[in-house]
């Protein structure tokens, strides 16, 4: 066989440089990132800290975690033994000590969180609330005069501005399955979404059963502006992420008056989303200021909806847009708190464990939606000494 111009090539470029070795294969479970978890030079309690521009770093070992698990952890994330997975961050006692990106994902990428948008929702009506500006025994037709002869009788005129945050509401807008669904026509759509969700029959009377809603969380949206004089992506910017230190975030917007989607129309970095959650970890204060009222918090994860269904084995109860997960073992605060969004985006609060977990992904099954979970339970908390 007559040998081809490259291997000729390549055999002279031997002789030259005396030997020839294969290319070493790069090993993504070993080689550092940029993004790389930093020791930190003293270790403190971190119940009064709160981040900068940046998250402080400390090896897990510092803060009571097992270094070995943790390293595991780590290894099989960038493995991929997840597939669907794209970001993983964990802050445990006020330090950052995970932070993996995978699959082109990147801690300055913005990722639509789709329903974890529901639970900056309703922190957007806890500040409106601290404010003095809407009360959760609000009824909801006084905010939209606009609207009237949709609110008018009876049962939506005993809509009160609670039952939108339960998901209680009894208005029958449909979220699953998307293909067809309200949801997708109001994604879909140029008209005015508040007439959209307004004008949707009622499948019970309000306060009545629980059922997934996000038209009530998008009329939450008009609630606001009605309340603040703001468009609520406005309010947002200038009363929860400015005070937070988010400065990249952005809204899909539609009708009227550029209503933001508020159910599932909000980016930010993951980083950003441990912001969130770390706000609800500390009761709603942030460097030493109420951003909403403890009490708010509180409500936020009353469990006011039991026993909806489980994700992979684990059960679902459901507060005030915020889903309560199964109790952690042992005494004290043993709730697991989740802001939860369609294709495995979640921001994991654990109080008891001074714990908050960001995960993001790309999945499109239920299992591996819900994998995230598992590896909270199984993996992270697992590791807290």
């Amino acid at each position: 066989m007559r040998p081809s111009l490259t291997s000729l090539l390549t055999a002279g470029a031997c002789v030259v440089l005396a030997s020839c070795t294969p290319p070493t294969e790069v090993d993504p479970a070993t080689t550092p990132t940029a993004w790389e978890i930093q020791p930190a030079a003293n270790v403190d309690a971190g119940t009064s800290y709160w981040p900068a521009s940046q998250w402080r770093t400390a090896l897990p070992s510092q803060v009571g975690m097992d270094s070995a698990r943790m390293a595991t952890l780590s290894h099989d994330v960038r493995k991929r033994k997840w597939p669907t997975l794209r970001s993983l961050l964990v802050v445990h006692g006020g330090y950052l000590v995970f932070n993996e990106y995978v699959a082109g994902a990147h801690p300055d990428s913005l990722v639509k969180m789709e329903d974890v948008s529901k639970t900056v929702t309703g922190l957007l009506v806890g500040v409106a609330a601290r404010e003095g500006k809407v009360r959760l025994d609000d009824a909801v037709a006084p905010y939209f005069p606009e609207y009237a002869s949709l609110l008018s009788g009876p049962p939506k005129n005993a809509l009160l501005v609670d039952h939108l945050l339960t998901m209680r509401s009894g208005i029958s807008f449909q979220d699953e399955p998307y293909a067809g669904s309200d949801l997708e026509r109001l994604d879909r759509t140029t008209q005015d979404w508040l007439s959209l969700v307004l004008s949707e029959s009622m499948y019970d009377s309000p306060g009545g059963r629980w059922r997934f809603n996000s038209g009530g969380i998008i009329a939450l949206g008009g609630v606001l502006r009605a309340a603040t004089g703001e468009v609520a992506d406005a309010y947002a910017s200038r009363v929860l992420f400015a005070p937070l230190g988010i400065t990249r975030s952005a809204w899909v917007t539609g009708q009227p008056n550029g209503l933001p989607q508020m159910a599932t129309g909000l980016s930010m970095t993951s980083a950003d989303m441990l912001r969130i959650g770390y706000l609800l970890l500390r009761n709603g204060v942030w460097n030493g200021t109420p951003i909403v009222s403890p009490e708010w918090v509180a409500s936020m994860r009353e469990r006011k909806s039991q026993q909806l269904g489980n994700w992979i084995g684990y059960s679902l109860d459901y507060g005030r847009t915020l889903w309560i997960l199964p109790a952690l073992p042992g005494s004290g605060d043993t709730d697991v708190l989740a802001a939860s969004g369609f294709g495995g985006h979640w921001i994991f609060i654990v109080p008891g464990r001074d714990l908050v977990v960001v995960a993001t992904s790309n999945a499109s099954t239920v299992a591996t939606f819900a994998q995230p979970i598992q590896i909270l339970y199984d993996e992270i908390v697992a590791s807290i000494h």
